[in-house]
């Protein structure tokens, strides 16, 4: 064989060999992407207890240095039972970092705590969560870069406060990315309003009625033992009482928890049974021809059931406002 070829031959492996061997440390591993979030929320509305949901309007925006890397397209709001998104935009937003910004309407999933309604207080969920897993995206949240608008008012509500908070969510599936080897995990940022209700001018208008029942009741211990309207004060009160029960259970937001609302109606209906036992009582201290003995036990009993209804009805309403 010809030397020259033969030297030509090794030449050529030894290449081949410094190639393979140069290969990994030329290849550059893909470099994590952490994107700096923001949030300016524009407005809520359509607060559905009903639908568990709401809706919310914002401006959202991701700070970020790949150039070839999109986070409007690989970030999604998890908790949302609908988004809309529209209006992209570019552009650098220092000499470092780039700027990619959109604006959202979202309707989204909300799990409605009204066991202290009306005087519930209510936490709203905004969960953006990275496309891509922790090896590829983390989302961070930009400080002080989540702001609720100025103008903004909530009828029937009130803002308690707002914040940001970064987590990651595991989950038990790589979905389809084998080597995450079956579990994978996503950058999350949850971003919170807290918002209580205007309680008080509800509270009365929906249990005025039922006041006004137990009133009606009450008047028991001021007539007379011996006369029959007493029965019938007690009875109508009662009546009453259980009608403002369905009527607010058709107009108020469905919940399976026993409720303040729940908790009110049926102390009322126990203490308006109340007035009609002890008028039974009364009536048979006053038939046997002890007067005098039944107008005390009434005004006593008049005393008592007024003292523990009200103070009842405080614990409870004290026990719903902090709840």
């Amino acid at each position: 064989m010809d030397t020259h070829a033969v030297n030509s031959h090794y030449q050529m492996k030894r290449l081949v060999i410094l190639v393979l061997i140069l290969v990994p440390f030329m290849a550059k591993p893909r470099q994590r992407d952490t994107c700096y979030s923001g949030l300016y929320l524009k407005n809520l509305y359509d607060l559905k207890p009903e639908d568990y949901a709401y809706t919310a309007s914002c401006w959202l925006w991701f700070d970020y240095k790949n150039k070839g890397f999109d986070p409007l397209k690989n970030a999604e709001v998890v908790n949302a039972r609908q988004a809309e998104f529209t209006d992209p935009y570019y552009a650098a937003a220092d000499h470092s970092m780039r700027l990619a910004s959109e604006t959202g309407k979202l309707t989204l999933i909300h799990d409605w705590q009204l066991k202290n309604y009306p005087f519930d207080r209510q936490t709203l969920l905004i969960e953006l969560e990275a496309g891509l897993d922790t090896s590829k995206m983390i989302l961070k949240a930009a400080p002080g870069n989540f702001k609720i608008h100025e103008d903004m008012h909530l009828p029937g509500w009130h803002i308690l406060g707002y914040s940001a908070t970064e987590t990651v969510a595991p989950y038990n599936s790589d979905f389809g990315e084998r080597q995450l080897h079956g579990k994978s995990s996503y950058s999350r940022i949850t971003y919170q309003v807290n918002i209580a209700r205007d309680c008080w001018g509800l509270f009365f208008k929906l249990l005025i009625g039922l006041y006004i029942s137990f009133a009606v009741a009450y008047l028991v211990f001021f007539v007379p033992p011996i006369r029959d309207q007493r029965f019938g004060l007690s009875i109508g009160g009662l009546f009453a009482a259980v009608g403002n029960k369905y009527v607010m259970d058709s107009n108020i937001p469905a919940t399976i928890s026993f409720s303040f609302v729940d908790k009110i109606h049926d102390l009322t209906f126990l203490f308006i049974l109340a007035t009609l036992i002890l008028s039974v009582c009364s009536l048979r201290i006053a038939e046997n021809g002890n007067n005098p003995k039944a107008e005390r036990f009434d005004r006593r009993s008049a005393a008592i059931v007024l003292s523990l209804y009200v103070i009842t009805n405080l614990v409870l309403i004290t026990v719903a406002n902090k709840g």
